[in-house]
């Protein structure tokens, strides 16, 4: 068994978004996805790894497969690996997101 805390992991920075891994193991890649208003994630695909998404706290736009959807704290969003996904903090706050890669 591993416990992680997801506030420790609540990490941010001024130069760009933070991904902190919690656990890292054979079948099971879960980190967070930490953004500053203004910071996003590129656009980019997971191969054959679908991606889960549960937000923290803040919101801004996720964008997947040229859909653009606000998101805010309680949204869950599932993302299959072959799709094209990007997400950007527009508020004034920060955004801090649960992800888990499927593997």
């Amino acid at each position: 068994m591993q416990l992680v805390k997801i506030s420790d992991h609540q990490i941010y920075s001024d130069d760009r978004f933070v991904k902190k891994d919690m656990i890292n193991e054979e079948k099971a890649l879960l980190f967070t996805l930490n953004l500053k208003p203004g910071q996003e994630v590129p656009p980019h695909t997971h191969g054959e790894s679908g991606l889960i998404i549960y937000v923290i706290s803040g919101n801004g736009l996720l964008n997947v497969n040229n859909k653009t959807e606000k998101i805010a704290a309680g949204d869950a969003i599932y993302c299959s690996g072959n799709e094209l996904f990007s997400m950007k903090n527009t508020s004034d706050e920060n955004l801090s997101c649960f992800a888990s890669l499927t593997k």
